[in-house]
């Protein structure tokens, strides 16, 4: 016998007492695979399992991995975060309603107690893809010179950082506007608008540098002719526009103002038509309530109005007193060249889903009240299985509209209450940096 013979034995042995790895074992043991089966489930499951192992919290806490997850989850919108303020009832408070109105959950007090050294009230004025832009108003009467405390907070992550706007050139009036696009850049960019009469300066901070930079200063500026508190990020730059659809934007690459064109509204079109402008699915809107009288030639008649809308339900309904209104989206693609007609929904079908905003006690109700009682919280076009959703608020109810599926849904009810007010903004999970 060689003297190979013994080692040959003891191969031959540990080769057949050798565990095969299965697929999953080797998947789950390659770090690149297991990042990449992670980074396409929802922002919340990853934080979760984070407790599986240490490997599994140092892939998860990674910043590469982060940046990462929110590129490949760059818009999705999970619902809406109510701000409800009941009148003299009390304090306001936050609600979670999820964008199909399966869910809504009660936020808790300490949802934006994330600032613990910094006492007073916190404020949630933007959600932009899921960083929120807060203010804190100080708490104490002693404390009430001191400037408003700024943050961009990440509510899923609880990561925030602190803002200081820097102060104008003895301006009084200032915005701050949150700018985030994670399928463009891992960073984003916060404005601090300031204007007085005729003066106008735009200073830009930049999570990549920390560093706030003035952008622009013009000192002819009409600062009455839009509110410079609802500006909307698309196509990168930052638009604001007027309820009679006049508007400009600040496009921030280039750090200059430029005109936008006008949604081609009717002559006799009034600023308090005006209910909704916003971004979504990569297109700007802009929804207002036209008359049959104002309605575009563009519309067709038949199309986007919810399929109980018919003729003889029409006749027999006390809703047929408000006459022909409409809801009108208008939509502009990117290049900002012209603004078309995209979606419209007739009120008649709304107040005959919901016939309790008319007061059947009094038949001699305006129809001005109606209408004048119906809100666009927000408008929702992406590609999900709802289609392009419309959320309005009415007395009593939140709801939406389908386009796709020419349905209604209940969001929320404020009943029993009659005296409240409501702040609708779009929440989206993300681990973002801040």
């Amino acid at each position: 016998m060689t003297s190979s013979s013994p080692s040959h034995l003891q191969l031959s042995f540990n080769s057949s007492t050798r565990k095969k790895s299965s697929p999953v074992d080797v998947v789950f043991g390659n770090d690149d695979f297991l990042s990449e089966i992670l980074s396409h489930l929802p922002a919340k499951t990853v934080l979760e399992l984070k407790l599986i192992s240490k490997k599994w919290l140092s892939i998860i806490s990674h910043p590469s991995f982060a940046i990462r997850h929110s590129y490949l989850n760059p818009h999705t919108i999970s619902g809406f975060l109510l701000n409800v303020s009941y009148h003299f009832k009390k304090p306001s408070s936050y609600r979670f309603v999820s964008i199909d109105g399966k869910s809504v959950v009660h936020v808790s007090p300490d949802f934006l107690l994330f600032d613990p050294d910094k006492p007073g009230s916190t404020y949630v004025s933007q959600s932009c893809n899921g960083l929120l832009l807060c203010s804190r108003r100080t708490r104490y009467s002693a404390e009430r010179t001191k400037p408003t405390q700024y943050y961009v907070f990440n509510p899923t992550t609880r990561q925030f950082v602190v803002l200081t706007p820097p102060s104008g050139d003895g301006i009084r009036s200032n915005r701050l506007q949150l700018v985030f696009d994670p399928s463009k850049s891992p960073h984003y960019k916060v404005l601090c608008i300031h204007y007085f009469k005729s003066l106008l300066e735009i200073h830009v901070y930049s999570s990549e540098t920390r560093i706030w930079k003035l952008s622009l200063k013009q000192e002819t500026f009409d600062s009455l002719c839009v509110n410079l508190n609802n500006g909307v990020s698309w196509n990168g730059a930052i638009h604001w526009i007027s309820p009679t659809g006049k508007g400009f934007c600040f496009l921030l690459d280039e750090q200059r103002l430029q005109s936008m064109p006008s949604p081609p509204l009717p002559e006799s079109w009034e600023a308090n038509s005006f209910r909704y402008f916003g971004e979504s699915g990569g297109k700007l809107h802009f929804i207002g309530l036209l008359t049959r009288e104002q309605k575009p030639d563009t519309i067709v008649m038949d199309a986007n109005v919810s399929p109980e809308l018919s003729d003889d339900k029409l006749t027999g309904s006390s809703s047929s007193n408000i006459g022909s209104q409409y809801v009108v989206v208008y939509a502009m693609e990117k290049g900002c060249s012209k603004w078309f007609v995209k979606y419209h929904l007739d009120v008649n079908a709304i107040v005959m889903a919901y016939p309790e905003i008319i007061s059947d006690q009094d038949p001699t109700v305006s129809p001005c009240f109606v209408i004048g009682s119906i809100f666009v919280s927000s408008f929702i076009d992406e590609n999900n299985e709802e289609g392009a959703l419309l959320v309005i608020n009415m007395p009593g109810e939140i709801i939406s509209y389908s386009f796709k599926h020419r349905r209604f849904k209940n969001l929320f009810s404020f009943h029993p209450y009659k005296h409240y007010s409501c702040h609708a903004l779009r929440f989206t999970e993300t681990l973002s940096l801040v």
